[in-house]
């Protein structure tokens, strides 16, 4: 079966990579762009809270950091990233983050030198600091609190050089919790954003919680998590990721019964800097276009894609860089097909652009569901219509026009489908039954006049009939006539246990008359040519 609980998408990534505020508080409002309402935001404006675009960057090693100072360093980051002026950037060069500090400096002018962390808490003005203690919830605590005091979170061994530094604490958190912080808090927190991140991970995504204002928790499956995700917005965003020990579903699905999605980014650095840059629309390079091509009558046509797109931190992290993915020497010698999160467009939009501008043979997709990982089928009406309308401008400005779909036994549900490809930036859906990915075997189903396209078949590890060898001769056997949905094939390829190398293997293999083309492309085809 091909359950994504075969290898989480933390493990695969981990693999690689009693006191109230009161008086002790300094007044802090949130900025306006982190207002607590998605309705703030403009067709026009992010989606999502941005820090203020940077000038210069204290570059500081990750690995030299202890993890009570990478706590520290990326609670000042968030709260540096809301004036635009220094801020820190916590560099990993093995992995996609030195490409983007370099894309920063070149491309955007942004001037970086070596960081020193504690005498860039001296030139903060940063005054204050949230006491926590490591092994506890309240590491989340007190990130969040970061974001609602203007303080920086400080562990505990910490504390002693943090007061010779000038700060005074303003709160110690280390006996609280998220339940502590949601009866108390609450309100002066945004409601259209949350960060979902264990306390295991000391720096990772906690500048943008800081930056944004956001509620930080983990508490596995639990009533309090459902009680966290139903009192966001319709359509919000949980930007982290949950307890998926049996099985992702088992958060994924009370997010979507509550409308809300989500961003897998656990092991993201420096939204915070990212977000900061500013880039209204782009434009695609790669692929010829993604433009509907002449029907050849003899032909079958193939398109490759990949699985987990939506994954922003696989992206930030070693995606460019690993030879199994984007940074493989075969790429540029066959199209292919990528999925991508179009909330890169205001989380991160210089990483989009450098993807962009590096693509050969590259063709980009929105990865599950559209603006977030959801069910469709289980987002409540009102939600999916926000969230549709939300994906449809995003799209527009991030130049994509197809979407991938996961979901369970809901592909013959028109109506549902119909709230996304009313949208005229929408030309068609592809969908993925969640167990097994192929299990509709390439049938396509018509909503407002576009298709909806299920993979015919897999490349993954272990699954039946998803090897080279199978994929390969089902491909060459397949029906040529590009006027039935019959003479068109995705094929989904599993981020963690195939490469492009794998799809080579099968490319290689195919008969003259199959022929690989970009997957928007492919989804073009199909509405203009294969319409009942």
């Amino acid at each position: 079966m091909s359950d994504r609980r075969r290898l989480t998408r933390r493990h695969a990534l981990g693999l690689t990579a009693g006191l109230g505020l009161g008086s002790l508080a300094p007044s802090f409002a949130l900025p306006a762009a982190a207002s607590s309402s998605a309705s703030s935001f403009t067709a026009a404006s992010s989606a999502y809270p941005k820090g203020q675009r940077p000038r210069l960057l204290s570059v500081l090693a990750e690995d030299s950091l202890s993890p009570a100072e990478r706590t520290l360093a990326t609670t000042l980051q968030g709260l540096l990233a809301r004036r635009g002026n220094e801020t820190l950037y916590l560099n990993i060069p093995s992995l996609g983050y030195q490409i983007w500090l370099d894309d920063l400096v070149s491309r955007y002018g942004v001037h970086a030198r070596p960081g020193d962390l504690w005498k860039t808490v001296s030139r903060s003005r940063v005054g204050g600091y949230v006491l926590f203690r490591t092994g506890t919830p309240s590491v989340n605590v007190a990130t969040t609190l970061a974001g609602l005091t203007g303080a920086v979170a400080v562990e505990e061994s910490l504390e002693a050089l943090a007061i010779r530094h000038g700060l005074r604490k303003v709160l110690d958190v280390r006996d609280k919790d998220d339940r502590w912080v949601l009866d108390n808090y609450w309100t002066r927190l945004r409601h259209d954003v949350a960060i979902e991140q264990s306390g295991d991970w000391p720096e990772r995504l906690r500048d943008y919680v800081t930056m944004a204002g956001t509620l930080a928790f983990f508490d596995g499956n639990s009533a309090f998590r459902a009680e966290v995700v139903d009192a966001l917005d319709d359509d919000a965003t949980v930007i982290g990721w949950g307890d998926a020990a049996d099985g992702e579903d088992k958060f994924i699905g009370p997010n979507s019964d509550a409308g809300v999605k989500a961003i897998p980014a656990d092991h993201a650095r420096n939204l915070s800097v990212l977000s900061g840059i500013t880039e209204d629309r782009l434009s695609q390079r790669g692929g010829g276009g993604g433009r509907a091509l002449e029907p050849d009558p003899n032909a079958h046509y193939v398109t490759f894609l990949i699985t987990d797109g939506d994954n922003i931190q696989w992206m930030l992290g070693d995606f460019p860089t690993d030879q199994r993915w984007f940074g493989s020497p075969q790429r540029g010698k066959v199209d292919l097909g990528w999925g991508i999160s179009p909330s890169l467009i205001d989380l991160a939009p210089s990483v989009m652009r450098w993807y962009y501008d590096q693509s050969v043979k590259d063709r980009w997709v929105v990865g599950p569901s559209g603006g977030g990982y959801m069910y469709p089928s289980r987002y409540p009406s009102a939600a999916l219509e926000r969230h549709t309308a939300s994906l449809a401008n995003s799209m527009e400005r991030a130049d994509l026009s197809a979407v991938q779909i996961i979901d369970f036994d809901s592909f013959q549900d028109k109506r549902l489908w119909s709230s996304y490809l009313k949208h005229r930036q929408i030309d068609g859906l592809i969908y993925l039954e969640y167990s097994r990915y192929d299990g509709h075997k390439g049938e396509v189903v018509w909503s407002e006049g576009k298709p909806v396209i299920s993979a015919r078949t897999m490349l993954w590890d272990g699954l039946d009939g998803a090897d080279e060898a199978s994929v390969t001769a089902e491909l060459n056997s397949a029906v040529r006539n590009p006027r039935s949905t019959a003479g068109y094939s995705v094929v989904l390829w599993h981020a963690w246990s195939k490469s492009v190398d794998n799809v080579m293997t099968v490319v290689n293999g195919l008969a003259p008359h199959v022929k690989v083309i970009p997957p928007d492309t492919l989804v073009k085809m199909v509405g203009q040519y294969a319409k009942p």
